[in-house]
């Protein structure tokens, strides 16, 4: 083989490695963007168990706090506001490049979480205004069952 022919092989060798080097970076990229993504799921549901502790946790606060009317009043706000600034957080944690807050926040309301922070600032806002919540409407409805 001439210099010429034999420079024409290394260089095609050179390309060949380089092109396997770049298919093999690439599956790692793939790879990489696979886990990415899970991490990236996982965070959310850690997300949202965080956000179900701290609603489940200003409920068990507004039953301590429970000792008069003021107090079940001022608990019941208080309960509500943390469940609506956690539909906040939860819009924004659902919400992708792009999209806006009030789209995120649609969607953050039909997912279980979302509908479990509205029926607790419902039953929060029903409380602080001393009307009927939806654990008031559960036990007439167990009492109508069981006759």
């Amino acid at each position: 083989m001439s210099a010429e022919g034999q420079r024409h092989a290394d260089e095609l060798a050179k390309l060949e490695q380089r092109k396997k080097d770049l298919e093999d970076a690439l599956m790692r990229l793939a790879r990489d963007e696979v886990e990415a993504q899970e991490v990236a799921e996982l965070a959310q549901e850690v997300k949202q168990l965080e956000q179900q502790v701290e609603t489940a946790r200003a409920a068990a606060n507004m039953e301590k706090t429970m000792t008069i009317p003021n107090d079940v009043k001022k608990a019941a706000a208080k309960n509500r506001e943390t469940a609506e600034a956690e539909l906040d957080t939860l819009a924004k944690s659902v919400q992708q490049d792009g999209e806006t807050f009030e789209k995120a926040y649609s969607r953050a309301l039909e997912t279980d979480i979302g509908k479990a922070l509205i029926q607790a600032r419902d039953d929060a806002q029903e409380l602080e205004r001393g009307g009927i919540t939806s654990m008031d409407v559960a036990e007439a409805h167990k009492k109508l069952e069981d006759g």
